[in-house]
């Protein structure tokens, strides 16, 4: 396996069960468990947990601090942004001196009854750039962030791995990239990837907000929230979700909790984050709407000429407006603005509809871009090409949007040269071994021996076999 290194890997917006996995992977043991045993003393950790309790061991393995570790590669922001600062401190003192359950009892994820889904998530495209940039893919952050089904990036389904207990799971880089056409799925995962980043709601001035709103969307009125009505235009709002056990437990019709309404009950109660991104998501257009909101404050409309229209059909007007401006012509930016859309949500609507989206000004024309796909389709890196047609790399991938079949050449034409190099690599680090050893081949090509063990073991198994027993046998 891989060679121990002084200072491990850590990547940009990865998890901690990422990092500590690659760790253990890269002990050289005879199992799992003794890797576990060597590097945190210990086999019964759960590395999966959503807040771990090895934080402090993790540190001093990784030469970083555990706020460090806190802040960049744990979902706690996401967890404790809508608790009370003073709840919030006293979980993050929990936290950093290990105690799990403490930090899980005094966020209130215990008292709730949303159980976490045992699946780690993961982009199949953001993989396979993993795999290309760094020789391994590993898991992020914001995939893990409950309810996010769609990578916001590549504008693609996530895929799910089950959580294992005694293996060490990583993310596949030979799944094809299902395309998301659900904008409210991006719609979360937007909303999901702001609350990592360190914002702290007050829950009283929280209530507020969402009761204004509620007031102006005809779901409540100066005197009481108007729970049935509220909640049958959330149930059809997220229908689309339904299947997905969290959302069906806070909104299916046997439900006994009392959601949404409870969230006024008490406003010291905390609240798993779920129902608030829920609440969120169905009383406001997008994040930037719920911060104005929220630190600007919200006027009461002062009356109302005509029933409040339900969130969904709010959606369906700002999509069909979305079309109207695209068959028009309009620029990606200029329906962004017009709109007032997601970039992503233009996309989705376009490709829907067939629709070519325009540009303000043109970079590629149709003659440079045949030529350009001609490269593509031979394994010509995006680089390459945009200093050869004097383009940005943006650029050059965006002649890519729309073609499937090329994007599946090229990420072939990849593991195949991935692959002759690495087992070139192997091969010649046996000539510069005085004894050769499986041991020492290992942590001579650390990266390309563990790249043959997930993707090529057949090949790995029968050169070791042929090359150590002709060794033997001499």
């Amino acid at each position: 396996m891989r060679m121990i290194q002084i200072s491990p890997r850590i990547y940009a917006g990865e998890t901690i069960y990422s990092i500590a996995s690659r760790i253990v992977l890269n002990d050289v043991a005879s199992s799992v468990s003794q890797s576990m045993l060597n590097v945190f003393d210990s086999k019964n950790i759960q590395l999966n947990s959503i807040l771990p309790s090895y934080l402090n061991q993790l540190s001093s393995l990784t030469l970083r601090t555990v706020d460090y570790l806190i802040d960049n590669h744990t979902l706690f922001e996401y967890y404790s942004a809508f608790s009370p600062d003073r709840i919030k401190k006293q979980a993050r003192d929990f936290f950093k001196k290990g105690d799990s359950s403490a930090t899980f009892k005094a966020l209130g994820l215990l008292a709730n009854r949303i159980a976490d889904v045992e699946i780690h998530k993961y982009c199949p495209v953001c993989a396979l750039e993993q795999e290309f940039l760094f020789g391994e893919a590993f898991w992020l952050l914001d995939h893990q962030l409950p309810l996010s089904l769609a990578c916001i990036k590549h504008e693609c389904m996530l895929e799910a791995k089950a959580k294992a207990r005694k293996q060490l799971i990583f993310p596949d880089v030979d799944r094809a990239a299902v395309r998301c056409t659900t904008p409210l799925l991006f719609k979360i995962a937007e909303l999901n990837s702001y609350l990592v980043n360190g914002y702290s709601f007050d829950p009283v001035r929280l209530n507020q907000v969402y009761a204004v709103r509620l007031i102006n969307r005809g779901f409540a009125t100066t005197k009481a929230v108007k729970h049935i009505k509220w909640r049958n235009e959330m149930r059809v709002y997220f229908s689309s979700l339904m299947n997905n056990e969290q959302v069906r437990k806070l909104l299916e019709s046997s439900s006994e909790h009392g959601f949404p309404a409870n969230i006024f009950y008490h406003d010291d109660s905390s609240h798993h984050p779920i129902k608030h991104v829920l609440i969120i998501s169905f009383l406001f257009d997008h994040f930037g709407d719920f911060i104005v909101a929220y630190s600007q404050g919200e006027s009461l409309l002062a009356s109302k000429v005509k029933p409040a229209t339900p969130q969904a059909n709010i959606d369906t007007e700002r999509h069909s407006k979305t079309l109207k401006l695209l068959k028009s012509g309009m620029s990606l930016r200029d329906v962004i603005r017009h709109a007032n859309v997601s970039a992503a949500t233009v996309r989705i609507v376009a490709s829907k509809h067939g629709i070519a989206l325009h540009e303000n000004s043109r970079k590629v024309s149709n003659s440079m871009r045949r030529a350009i796909l001609v490269q593509l389709m031979i394994g010509k890196s995006t680089q390459m090409l945009a200093e050869a047609f004097k383009l940005s790399i943006g650029d050059i991938e965006q002649t890519l949007i729309g073609q499937t079949l090329i994007k599946t050449l090229r990420q072939r034409i990849r593991f195949y040269n991935h692959r002759r190099a690495a087992r070139q690599a192997v091969i010649s680090a046996l000539y510069t071994l005085v004894r050769p050893s499986i041991s020492k081949l290992r942590k001579t090509v650390d990266k390309e021996y563990m790249w043959l063990y997930r993707h090529d073991r057949r090949w790995l198994n029968d050169f070791k076999n042929t090359y150590f027993d002709k060794q033997v046998r001499e």
